[in-house]
């Protein structure tokens, strides 16, 4: 798939799957709703599933925010994470089965045991989500990087890169000079000196297209050309890369020490 989805484009293939899931929970009526009439279990599920999907998807997608700024492991965040949102996903299905009210499920082990049921189906949704659209690790796919010695670089990066496979993904005319990848839900958007384009695929498939062009990962979700970087801006303890299009590419601190011995910092 090549071009550039729209955003309604991208999440509606998470949607169907998650109403999909909303369909065959309704069918099996765990938690106690087996004796509800079928389409109103049908409809119970769904509703909450996909309630359920607006809450946790963008909680869930700090999660690997948290684990780049902090210390905290990438799982421990993800718990937080899941832990978080299951709270007003909890309150709202409380409400809702008790009348639009303040009754029993909002209270006492009633409400405990709606939140953990609520968390375990977040953490099942979650887990068979990264099944079915796997999200990139921090992995380097790249051949090892020469060291430059150079902070600041005003070469044209077009005079450099040679031709790609990933180039070959692109729609006709896309400039030939890639200078990084960054991934943006399940795609990997391609940026130009003055363009970018998303296509559907892993970060580590697109960098291993990148074969012959000089560059690294600088973090868990970031590849970039070597000849792309124009300077680097310090904020605190954290590094970002200025590229030549003045695109700003994060650096995670796992990535700090790599990218010294390359000779980049």
């Amino acid at each position: 798939m090549t071009g550039e989805p729209s955003l309604a484009q991208r999440l509606s293939v998470e949607l169907l799957v998650i109403a999909g899931i909303g369909l065959i929970l309704g069918l099996l009526g765990p938690f106690g709703t087996y004796p509800m009439p079928l389409p109103l279990r049908l409809l119970y599920w769904v509703g909450f599933i996909l309630v359920g999907y607006a809450i946790f998807r963008p909680i869930t997608r700090a999660a690997g925010w948290l684990h780049e700024q902090s210390r905290i492991p990438l799982p421990v965040a993800i718990a937080i994470a899941v832990a978080v949102a299951a709270l007003p996903l909890t309150i709202l299905i409380g409400f809702a089965i008790s009348g639009m009210r303040w009754g029993t499920y909002l209270t006492g082990s009633a409400f405990g045991l709606l939140y953990l049921q609520c968390a375990g189906v977040g953490v099942g949704i979650f887990l068979l989500m990264r099944l079915i659209f796997p999200a990139d690790d921090a992995r380097t796919a790249t051949a090892p990087v020469p060291a430059s010695g150079a902070v600041t670089n005003d070469m044209p990066a077009s005079s450099k890169m040679p031709r790609t496979r990933l180039l070959d993904r692109l729609p006709a005319g896309f400039p030939e000079s890639i200078l990084a990848l960054g991934v943006e839900d399940h795609y990997v958007r391609v940026h130009s000196a003055d363009r970018s384009e998303m296509l559907l695929m892993r970060l580590s498939d697109a960098i291993a297209e990148m074969e012959g062009v000089t560059g690294a990962q600088t973090h868990r979700s970031w590849w970039v050309a070597e000849d792309a970087v124009k300077t680097i801006r310090r904020d605190g303890r954290n590094l970002r890369l200025v590229l030549q299009n003045g695109l700003e590419v994060p650096v995670s601190r796992t990535s700090v020490a790599k990218l010294k011995q390359l000779g980049w910092i």
